[in-house]
């Protein structure tokens, strides 16, 4: 069993862990401290967090400033095993996750910009503003269609072609709007 306390204030883990009590505030802040409901910190927790979630390219850094400060951050102690069984693992993930997932959404939004410049993805606020400007023509045009159909139709005779005006009229506008929609796509292209 290790001889750190369970629970310790800010200040006194910053002794325990022999660094200035503004990088433990730092720590606070990045979540890297494991804290209790009083927002105590549970010391060996937060060692191994701390410990799991170090920049491994700055472990030179860190060795120099051990150095000099003549000690280093105790070694990260298991945690405790309870009677029941090991704890639940810690949802906290090490740094290199952080590290590749960051990379990871700066290649995607790259790759997005590069799609948008060249033409093969579209912005989603314009391409919802053209589709609705499409569909309030469309709409328009089948309000005005009674007024424009209306004495054509009461004219013919021919029930034939009554229904060959109306089909004629409906393909009108559903070529229009096809052609306004495909103007949408074609300005992806």
């Amino acid at each position: 069993m290790s001889s750190l306390p369970a629970l310790a204030t800010q200040a006194e883990f910053a002794t325990i862990a022999g660094v200035q009590r503004s990088y433990v505030t730092a720590l606070k802040k990045a979540g890297r401290l494991v804290l209790d409901a009083d927002g105590k910190v549970r010391v060996v927790e937060s060692l191994a967090r701390i410990e799991a979630t170090r920049d491994p390219s700055k472990a030179a850094v860190a060795a120099r400033h051990a150095e000099a400060r003549g000690g280093a951050l105790p070694a990260a102690a298991e945690p405790p095993v309870d009677e029941a069984g090991p704890e639940p693992e810690s949802t906290s993930v090490g740094f290199s996750y952080w590290r590749e997932r960051t990379e990871k959404a700066k290649a995607l939004a790259a790759e997005r910009e590069n799609a948008i410049a060249d033409g093969k993805l579209l912005a989603v606020d314009d391409v919802v503003a053209q589709v609705a400007n499409a569909m309030t023509v469309l709409r328009n045009a089948l309000e005005r269609l009674p007024d424009t159909l209306g004495p054509q139709l009461a004219a013919e005779q021919s029930e034939a072609r009554c229904r060959g005006l109306v089909s004629e009229a409906v393909e009108l506008l559903l070529e229009d709007t096809s052609r306004r929609l495909g103007a949408i796509a074609g300005e992806g292209a």
